[in-house]
């Protein structure tokens, strides 16, 4: 096993995770102009993003398995080609109705990103060395939310809402190819059963039953619920509501991400020191705080850009705390069926990230308290599930 701490190897395997969230945050600033575009409404534009997040819900069981039979390696690259392929009808699609069929499908090809490199990152380190580069790699990640957006916003207004998703298809082919000649596998022993129906079942049966697991993973999902509480209704709130441009947004959106960068840095170098449930019980209680101060301003009526970036930046940064304890927690009782676990994983925090999404979408008048109250009731949830069954269930 190499020491933990390998910058190029978290960096790479950023990568093919930065697809999934391009997929995401690199859309946001054409929403409203897909509404115009597609001669579409708000509602609909809005379920097109969901569709993605449930799209990569579906997806996440089927990465896992895979990985563990064949390899890490040959799933990485097939599903960024496939996210290529899905990205390109995306951009051809006339109606909001082919755009959501594609989105979907989108969704699906792109699980492969993050599923896969959290079974490396097992593969290859254990414990708090594990939750160290686990917060190297989301820290290299939000770079993709963080210039996406600017990216976006430009391509917006000088090529249109489609432009992004012929960028998008164009990087996911590029980081392809990079995989194909420069990561070598990491995957020691492919299980054969991995793929055989009953095994699978037994595979997912085993890690169902770890009340550990669901803990950490009720704490990953709730850090979702909190991102796509965000993701879904600030395209909406900045620059219809507030009156702002979409590259004001894109840099609004860039600020935040910030947060999630210097809360993954400090994660990255606290948590070998503090350990992994002391950064856990900081980032659910920051995010309950940040999400309080959220909800607060908006029920003060203070309709300003500043008092939702200002918040959300700071449950970013709690977020960053949140996020890879919580999966390593969860990954760390199953070695041996680590793609299965991850995949388990995943699908838990998309479902509840694209439910969040859904429900502050439906719930929006316009304004920014249907988005505060996502951000707050997902917090409070993390920070319950921690005190209440995480702290008695400790792995790590």
């Amino acid at each position: 096993m190499k020491p933990p701490g390998n910058l190029g190897f978290a960096f790479l395997l950023a990568l093919t995770s930065m697809a999934t969230a391009i997929g995401i945050d690199g859309t946001l600033p054409a929403m409203p102009a897909m509404v115009d575009g597609l001669g579409s409404t708000r509602t609909l534009v809005q379920l097109s993003l969901s569709m993605f997040m449930v799209g990569v819900a579906v997806g996440q069981p089927i990465p896992g398995p895979l990985s563990d039979r064949f390899g890490r390696k040959p799933v990485i690259v097939g599903g960024l080609l496939l996210t290529a392929l899905a990205a390109l009808g995306c951009a051809v699609a006339e109606t909001v109705e082919m755009l959501i069929g594609f989105r979907f499908l989108h969704g699906v090809a792109a699980a492969s990103g993050f599923i896969v490199a959290r079974a490396v990152v097992r593969d290859r380190y254990e414990r708090a060395a594990a939750a160290r580069v686990l917060s190297l790699v989301l820290f290299f990640f939000c770079f993709g939310p963080l210039i996406a957006p600017i990216v976006c916003a430009h391509l917006t207004v000088s090529f249109g809402w489609n432009a992004m998703f012929w960028f998008i298809a164009a990087y996911s082919a590029l980081v392809a190819l990079l995989f194909a000649l420069a990561f070598r596998e990491t995957l020691e022993r492919p299980d054969p059963g991995a793929l055989r129906i009953a095994p699978m079942l037994r595979n997912f049966a085993e890690i169902s039953r770890s009340v550990p697991f669901w803990a950490y993973t009720a704490c990953a999902a709730a850090s979702y619920g909190i991102l796509f509480s965000f993701l879904s209704a600030s395209p909406h709130v900045i620059i219809t509501f507030f009156g702002e441009t979409e590259t004001a947004y894109a840099y609004m959106f860039a600020g935040c991400m910030i947060g999630s960068m210097l809360g993954m840095l400090a994660s990255a170098r606290l948590v070998g020191r503090l350990g992994v449930d002391r950064l856990l019980r900081w980032g659910v209680w920051g995010a309950s705080l940040a999400g309080l101060l959220l909800a607060a301003l908006a029920w003060a009526g203070v309709h300003h850009w500043l008092a939702v970036i200002g918040p959300v930046f700071f449950s970013m940064f709690a977020f960053s705390f949140i996020y890879p304890q919580s999966v390593a927690g969860a990954l760390q009782p199953f070695p041996h069926v680590a793609g299965a676990a991850s995949s388990l994983v995943g699908v838990s925090q998309q479902i509840v990230g694209a439910a969040a999404g859904m429900i502050v979408a439906a719930l929006t008048d316009g304004t920014q308290t249907a988005l505060a109250h996502g951000v707050l009731v997902s917090s409070l949830f993390a920070l319950a599930v921690y005190v209440l069954v995480v702290r008695r269930h400790r792995t790590v």
